[in-house]
């Protein structure tokens, strides 16, 4: 299923710790499983930022933060604990 409207996470919104997929547009059909993972550094600056993602599959891989969308956690509270926003 294809998102033509979903757009990627802005450099403010990519926090290390969280739980991040590659938007579809950049998947690879066969890697789809891999592109998911875990943000552990952002390098840059706000205009100008690429996000360091540990991938579920154990490699490490640079992104622009526009290729990455969060994968929310079911628990709200993780969220507020981290300082990512409310839980509503």
């Amino acid at each position: 299923m294809t998102h033509p409207t979903r757009q990627g996470m802005s450099a403010e919104q990519v926090h290390p710790g969280m739980r991040v997929r590659v938007i579809e547009h950049h998947m690879v059909h066969e890697r789809r499983d891999l592109l998911e993972g875990t943000v552990v550094a952002r390098y840059g600056a706000e205009d100008y930022m690429v996000v360091d993602v540990r991938l579920d599959g154990g490699q490490y891989k640079l992104f622009w933060p526009s290729d990455l969308e969060e994968i929310f956690s079911p628990k709200p509270w993780r969220r507020l604990l981290l300082g990512w926003g409310s839980a509503g």
